[in-house]
């Protein structure tokens, strides 16, 4: 015989040489097993001696008997001889195929070689009329609303190998899941409800089952309430010398935590308790406010010392995961800190400044952006003809010319007349032949509200430009009938062989250089010119 055995033989020899037969197991806690009639039910033998180490499967193999007992309410003590039709004995189970209202009661099972026996503990079977799939046993069951769960089918140990086989039905009837648990990945408010786990058994070719139901509740998840320091945080106290005064310290908190919270003052890195100090700590005080509590801790200056101005006094919140400080400085009455009032006044002007320059900057786009939204157009009542009057000083170089005159002939009107609906007068273009006098140059300026002269750094102007030139530059900056544009075609190195009046535009923001990069029509030397222009509804 093995040892384990022999052990288990010798316990229960003992046992009846001390005390006879073992009746009963002392108290240590119902075991409780519910169920529903026409469901299957099982109840396993548990012997309360935990110093007995065999395994109760292997008992009736090596000649331990196994009964078990049923203490009826009308009958008294029933014994289950054998198995039956519906009741039978499955090894050191006891199951029932189904369980009807009648079988509640108080099992309880023994082991015996003949000789001796010991009596396990007593479970309860509670069978209950079934009253449709639904009913109000159910395990509870509860999760935020955006979380997972995973819902288990309770007290099924006896069945583990066949948990896969298990029906998940939501609200007792919409077939959800089949398997041992059943996961809701993220709960919502329609997730909530009765959820019943059914694991078919078959017993004689009918098919029985074992249900539990459980109750699933969505919650809407609560931030919980976290320790605040309310006053102080960061406070400056005007107070007179030898004045008395009470400052309060302010923590709110939920009724839970402030059980876990201190609240104090600390000064110098050390504690103001009460005594007979100047300044001391009086004693605390908590003031209900709906479901949370305010925690008050008062700081008593008896009288205003000049080593207690300018000085920081810090009340200290601390609790489980956080520590909150407030700070307080006392200044004299009549010498406050003028910080306040500087430092709104430094950052207005550094605004000031940052705006100024943000506009310097971005000038042009502002007004371009202010002409088109209000649609503003200068053209319309000042009886003049065109808008501009183009320049081109001439070179003697024929390349040269050639470049500024496709510029002056092709590009300009291209975009300023065909995009932007400027009417330009280009001499060239526009004045026919045989009428070039200076009356006739006079004349078409003056029906002109612009004056575009093109200049490169090679010009050198003949006779006709210079004319024109100068009449132009007399009526912009004599008359003041006409204002100037100056495209500086090529870089400018030297200057001074231009005429006094030429550089005096050179010298002004009326001056725009063209650049490679300028032939789109939404490059800044184009947002420029049509800065420079008069303003007009495109």
């Amino acid at each position: 015989m093995p040892v384990k055995y022999l052990t288990l033989v010798t316990f229960i020899w003992c046992l009846g040489a001390i005390q006879g037969e073992l009746t009963k197991c002392p108290f240590s806690g119902s075991t409780t097993v519910f169920t529903r009639e026409g469901e299957h039910a099982r109840l396993r033998c548990k012997l309360c001696n935990s110093s007995t180490p065999l395994a109760l499967r292997d008992l009736q193999t090596h000649g331990f008997n196994i009964s078990w007992f049923h203490n009826a309410a009308k009958v008294g003590r029933v014994e289950f001889s054998g198995n039956r039709s519906r009741i039978t004995l499955e090894g050191t189970s006891l199951g029932f195929w189904p369980t009807f209202v009648n079988d509640s009661g108080n099992y309880f099972c023994s082991v015996s070689n003949g000789t001796h026996k010991i009596v396990s503990a007593v479970t309860t079977l509670n069978v209950k009329k079934n009253k449709g799939l639904c009913h109000d046993d159910a395990y509870p069951f509860s999760q935020h609303i955006g979380r997972s769960i995973m819902l288990p089918c309770p007290k099924l140990d006896d069945y583990s190998d066949k948990k896969e086989n298990i029906i998940w039905l939501k609200n007792c009837t919409e077939n959800v899941h089949t398997g041992a648990m059943y996961t809701i990945q993220k709960v919502q408010e329609e997730s909530a409800g009765l959820y019943m786990c059914v694991l078919p058994l078959e017993n004689g070719r009918v098919q029985y089952n074992v249900t539990r139901t459980l109750n699933l509740k969505a919650k809407e998840y609560v931030e919980p309430f976290k320790p605040k320091l309310i006053y102080p945080i960061d406070e400056q106290i005007e107070l007179g010398l030898g004045e008395k005064r009470e400052i309060e310290c302010k923590a709110i908190a939920d009724n839970e935590a402030v059980d876990f919270c201190m609240l104090y003052w600390n000064f110098n890195h050390n504690y103001l308790t009460s005594g007979g100090n100047d300044v001391y700590e009086n004693s605390s005080r908590i003031v209900p406010e709906d479901n949370r509590v305010s925690v008050i801790a008062p700081l008593v200056f008896m009288k205003i010392k000049k080593e207690h101005l300018n000085k920081t006094f810090q009340c200290v919140l601390t609790c489980q995961d956080t520590q909150q400080i407030g700070n307080i400085i006392l200044l004299e009455k009549g010498k406050g800190d003028t910080g306040p009032v500087i430092l709104p006044i430094i950052m207005a002007v550094a605004v000031f400044i940052i705006v100024a320059v943000v506009y310097v900057k971005f000038k042009i786009y502002f007004v371009l952006c202010f002409r088109d939204f209000i649609s503003r157009d200068e053209t319309l009542e000042d009886s003049k003809e065109y808008d501009a009057y183009v320049l081109l000083l001439k070179s003697n170089d024929a390349v040269l010319s050639a470049k500024e005159e496709t510029f002056a002939l092709e590009v300009l009107p291209s975009i300023l007349e065909e995009k932007f609906g400027y009417r330009l007068c280009i001499f060239e273009r526009d004045v026919l032949p045989g009428g070039a006098s200076a009356n006739d140059m006079l004349s078409y300026i003056n029906k002109c509200r612009r004056l575009i002269i093109i200049l490169c750094a090679e010009c050198v102007a003949e006779d006709s430009s210079m004319y024109e030139l100068m009449t132009g530059l007399h009526q912009a900056l004599v008359n003041r009938l006409i204002k100037p544009i100056l495209i500086e075609y090529n870089p400018i190195r030297d200057v001074a062989f231009l005429p006094q009046s030429l550089q005096l535009i050179l010298r002004s923001n009326r001056r725009v250089k063209w650049r490679s990069t300028s032939l789109s029509q939404n490059s800044y030397f184009w947002k420029k010119i049509r800065y420079l222009m008069p303003a007009k509804h495109i």
